[in-house]
């Protein structure tokens, strides 16, 4: 397993102090209860160490109560969990992801909600090799009808960034260092990971923020900037090696100021999510979000919040995604009739007259 040096044996020590302290407790509630074989009660005691062993979940880290389910969950009682034991369950379940790259011609199909804040659900396809797209609405050559508009897109032009080339995306990442402090140093540096500029870098310009927001150049100097690039990465990627995809979320666990928010939350398509807050402690009071699967800890989506002179929070769920042979196609779903599938005409460009 990749992980930190000492994270492991970190994480070990303080689920093994709270097993011990939930096994004391339980046995002493059994005992209060009723259980004759024992003799005594003592309740004044089993307050006294419930009140220890709530204090021990909220000195080991911040905490959050989740519904039961997941790796390892037990039915019944709600269980307490620290930001460094999820996004090591992530990571856990990032890493068993396929690892099989995609065929040039297949397309990779991502269904999404997106508010900004009015919500849209978008559905859309990307050729792994980036020569096309598609989305399904209406268009002048469909006539009316609904149909999957499929365009050139190899000729747009391009910034060189995670996320626009499937292809290219795929290779930058995979060349990537799995241990997670490496990782984090090298995305920290390569302006391919560029998340626009850093909101708690220094008001003068600096390496963070000497340029326009699309534009930031490398390194991310602040936690802040390297959180934002980790969760843009998570984002923007249509789809990660999974040993890659796991090194991210360890990463993330390296970076200073992430919590565990304590109350329910819900992602843009309205599913509760285990969420891990980012205060950037900014002039617009940015915060960030990284949505997770309560159960599965599997990537759910993210949220950004600005609060300045006037409020505004922009919300993304990634809702399915997958590798499939058509556009139009959704994973395990046949290949779309031909007749529904129409090519856009690509804009013409005309050149003007030379001369008066």
């Amino acid at each position: 397993m990749n992980t930190p040096t000492g994270f492991k044996e970190r994480l070990g020590a303080e689920l093994a102090i709270l097993e011990k302290a939930r096994a004391e407790r339980a046995a002493e509630e059994l005992s209060e209860h009723g259980t004759q074989a024992a003799g005594r009660v003592f309740p004044r005691t089993a307050v006294r160490r419930g009140v220890a062993l709530a204090g021990l979940a909220a000195a080991v880290a911040t905490t959050v109560v989740a519904t039961s389910g997941g790796p390892g969950a037990q039915s019944g009682p709600v269980r307490a969990v620290t930001v460094a034991q999820v996004l090591d369950a992530a990571a856990a379940g990032a890493a068993k992801g396929s690892g099989h790259e995609p065929e040039l011609r297949q397309w990779v199909y991502t269904d999404t909600v997106v508010c900004e804040p009015a919500c849209g659900h978008y559905t859309s396809w990307r050729r792994y090799d980036g020569a096309q797209g598609a989305s399904v609405g209406k268009a002048f050559e469909t006539q009316g009808r609904t149909a999957v508009l499929v365009s050139e897109t190899d000729k747009l032009p391009k910034r060189g960034m995670v996320g626009e080339d499937p292809q290219k995306t795929w290779k930058v990442l995979s060349q990537l260092p799995t241990e997670p402090g490496e990782l984090l140093a090298r995305v920290s540096k390569d302006r391919f990971f560029a998340a626009g500029q850093d909101p708690s870098a220094p008001s003068d310009p600096g390496p963070d923020n000497a340029y326009g927001f699309m534009d930031e150049q490398p390194p991310a100097a602040t936690p802040g900037a390297r959180f934002a690039r980790i969760l843009n990465i998570l984002r923007v990627a249509p789809n990660i090696p999974p040993e890659i995809n796991a090194a991210l979320y360890r990463a993330l666990a390296l970076i200073p100021g992430a919590e565990l928010v304590d109350a329910p939350m819900k992602d843009a398509a309205g599913r509760p999510s285990l969420t891990i807050s980012f205060d950037f402690h900014d002039r617009h009071r940015t915060r960030e979000y990284l949505y997770l699967n309560p159960e599965t800890y599997a990537y759910h989506g993210f949220r950004r919040d600005w609060q300045g002179e006037s409020s505004f929070t922009e919300s993304y769920a990634r809702t399915a995604t997958g590798i499939v042979d058509h556009p139009g196609q959704v994973p395990g779903g046949p290949a779309p009739d031909p007749s529904d599938i129409v090519m856009m005409t690509p804009p013409t460009m005309h050149s003007r007259p030379v001369g008066p």
